[in-house]
């Protein structure tokens, strides 16, 4: 795949998945066993990708990426993105907090037959929790 096929595959990620809600493109963009990597201090590390997805939007439904830079070389993609949600379900075991939340980070993607194979994300778990009111 060219890098702007791979690049059109991670706007998709975010515009059509995230923030579209429209989740039947899982199977369109990411292979079924799709690798995820967190950073050990991540406060949500979720078994599968599709239990990232619930969790997350049982949490903030709302939430609405904007992607800030699309880097790509060979099969893999970085992504520098921002997010507003409000948090109207229960995350992490603690009830909804009806709390406005922001957070930036990077994800990078590897991009294998045209699907995401691979995920590593950093964002900030510690103060996405401070915003909620979670931790002090």
């Amino acid at each position: 795949m060219s890098i702007e096929a791979n690049k059109a595959v991670v706007t998709r990620y975010w515009i059509d998945l995230w923030n579209k809600k429209d989740e039947k493109v899982i199977d369109e963009i990411t292979h079924p066993d799709v690798k995820l990597h967190f950073p050990p201090g991540q406060a949500h590390q979720p078994p599968s990708f599709q239990v990232w997805l619930k969790t997350a939007l049982i949490a903030f439904p709302n939430v609405h990426f904007t992607i800030h830079d699309l880097v790509a070389e060979g099969d893999k993609v970085v992504c520098r993105w921002s997010y507003t949600a409000t948090n109207t379900g229960v995350f992490l075991g603690n009830p909804a907090t009806n709390r406005d939340v922001t957070d930036q980070g990077l994800n990078m993607f590897r991009i294998e037959n045209g699907k995401i194979a691979e995920m590593w994300m950093s964002g900030d778990s510690l103060g996405l929790l401070q915003q909620l009111g979670v931790i002090k």
